[in-house]
């Protein structure tokens, strides 16, 4: 027996439908598996996720514009203590070192402010005096 008629004798026909199935079953499984795998990926890739439910009363905190510099009655007023732990003439930088060190905001501004409204007063050499 040759040809058709022995594998038809010997079920080779079904023997090969049955072979293509296991094929395409196959195939198609392994097309679904790679089309989840990023989904298998994303769950080994990040640790789970605990949900904690946290409650923060937050402050509001209005934002104040800085003193203005260029007011003379409230430099009087900020480098007034400034004024008396130093002696009556003074050096202009030792005020700057004073402001600096109790960190007073603008302080050439300020000091230049005390200048023009009269406040502080040039002896020459940079030795100045405060008027009140």
């Amino acid at each position: 027996m040759f040809g058709l008629e022995a594998i038809a004798h010997n079920n080779g026909w079904t023997i090969a439908v049955t072979g293509a199935g296991i094929v395409f079953t196959g195939l198609a499984t392994l097309s679904f598996v790679i089309s989840q795998l990023h989904k298998v990926v994303s769950l080994l890739d990040r640790p789970p996720k605990a949900t904690v439910e946290v409650v923060i009363e937050e402050k509001i905190a209005i934002w104040e514009p800085p003193d203005c510099p260029n007011d003379a009655d409230l430099a009087v007023k900020l480098y007034q203590p400034l004024i008396d732990e130093l002696p009556p003439e003074f050096d202009l930088a030792d005020l700057y070192i004073l402001a600096k060190k109790y960190h007073l905001p603008h302080p050439h501004l300020s000091i230049r402010c005390l200048q023009d409204a009269g406040k502080l007063k040039s002896l020459g050499e940079g030795i100045f005096r405060f008027h009140a």
